[in-house]
């Protein structure tokens, strides 16, 4: 018989902060808030998990502005590599990104409605 490797699992951790999360991804006025609470919350997710990673690590999650990708860098990538080949954790991040790219996309879709509409002001 094959032994498996126990799955940790955070989603205790996840339900703990989805709230307050969700309502600050509400409060975003800009694209750039979006970024900065997911950024975070992860970290906030990850210090439930370890209370040693550092809050300094925000500056090691990367964004593609394009497509609103998120990348992680440096020592971080390496503790989210390392709890997440044992957990959910890349999941949980997952989730995450996915209620912050849903808001992202929502503010540029209004910049691109008011910028329309500015337009078409000024032709009056």
């Amino acid at each position: 018989m094959e032994s498996k490797e126990k799955m940790l699992s955070f989603v205790k951790y996840e339900h703990e902060l989805e709230t307050e999360y969700r309502e600050k991804l509400a409060e975003a006025k800009r694209k750039s808030d979006v970024k900065e609470f997911f950024a975070e919350y992860v970290l906030r997710l990850l210090r439930k998990i370890n209370p040693d990673v550092p809050m300094s690590f925000t500056d090691e999650i990367k964004f593609d502005e394009k497509e609103f990708k998120y990348e992680f860098t440096g020592e971080l990538a390496k503790v989210v590599e390392e709890i997440g080949s044992q957990s959910d954790l890349k999941a949980i991040i997952r989730r995450m990104f996915e209620a912050a790219e849903h808001r992202y996309k929502k503010i540029e879709h209004d910049e691109n409605l008011n910028y329309f509409r500015i337009g078409n002001n000024a032709k009056k």
